[in-house]
């Protein structure tokens, strides 16, 4: 190796300036590479709080759930209110305050006897006995509020009227979350709609006229679907044909009229025309 004597000044100051430059290179590269690494962990760190934001895990109990009603918030005290008040409000006490006096206390109307029947007394204001009751079912028979509309022919503001018809409201037997059932006296909607159409002859006059017309409103309905599909085959056959192109004439053998020509018919429209024969 040649003696830094032995180097000229030149070379000597072009070896300092490459020893420098390398030195400045160096120091350079290392700042690279710590900025990386701080990058590294600072995207690192941001990675992993991102996976414990989405990461995170909630243990339920399932058998500590309860109903919510459809998910809104009902309170237990209004609850519990509402089914009272419908309890009660269906609820009836069956017990007659008979007063001192015998002759004045209530008497079924059939046969004056006083076994009243609670039910009828309280709420359709009739006096009547269990016995008479069972032996005349054709006056005091039940009837809901569906077969008072449809075989009398009465109208739902009519029957909601407890001052007009008293009715008798029961939970729905088929299921307790339906509406109340409504319970009428078989004799007392008769009469109403008797008085209203004028006689069973106008309740039957009226009750056919309805029918009649429910009969007429089918028939044209049916008229205008059957009008309604023959418009759309018509339609249909003459897009087939048109696709089809001009119809070809296909005569079939000859033939004599009335009249003594000889004719040939087409077997598919009919078309008839005069031939001669050679």
């Amino acid at each position: 190796m040649a003696d830094d004597t032995t180097l000229t000044e030149e070379q000597q100051q072009r070896i300092e300036h490459n020893r420098k430059k390398a030195l400045e290179r160096l120091a350079l590269s290392k700042k690279r590479t710590a900025d990386n690494q701080e990058e590294e962990q600072s995207n690192s760190s941001r990675t992993n709080n991102k996976k414990a934001r989405w990461t995170t895990f909630y243990e339920y109990d399932l058998s500590t759930f309860e109903n919510t009603k459809g998910g809104f918030i009902i309170d237990e005290a209004v609850e519990e209110k509402v089914n009272r008040f419908k309890e009660e409000a269906t609820k009836i006490d069956p017990y007659i305050p008979y007063p001192l006096d015998p002759m004045t206390a209530p008497k079924c109307k059939d046969c004056q006897s006083m076994d009243i029947d609670p039910i009828f007394f309280q709420v359709f204001h009739i006096s009547v006995c269990r016995a008479c009751k069972e032996k005349y079912p054709e006056r005091y028979s039940l009837i809901t509020k569906t077969e008072a509309r449809e075989d009398y022919l009465l109208t739902d503001p009519e029957l909601k009227d407890k001052e007009l018809l008293p009715h008798w409201s029961k939970p729905n037997p088929r299921k307790a979350t339906w509406n109340n059932m409504m319970l009428y006296v078989r004799e007392m909607v008769e009469e109403y709609a008797f008085k209203k159409w004028g006689g069973p002859e106008g309740l039957d006059a009226e009750y056919e006229r309805r029918e009649t017309q429910k009969k007429e409103k089918k028939d044209k309905k049916f008229k205008e679907k059957l009008a309604d599909l023959r418009r759309r085959t018509m339609t249909s056959n003459r897009e087939r044909k048109r696709q089809e192109g001009p119809h070809k004439h296909i005569f079939g053998e000859s033939e004599e009229d009335e009249n003594g020509n000889t004719i040939q018919r087409c077997t598919e429209c009919n078309l008839v025309i005069e031939s001669e024969e050679f």
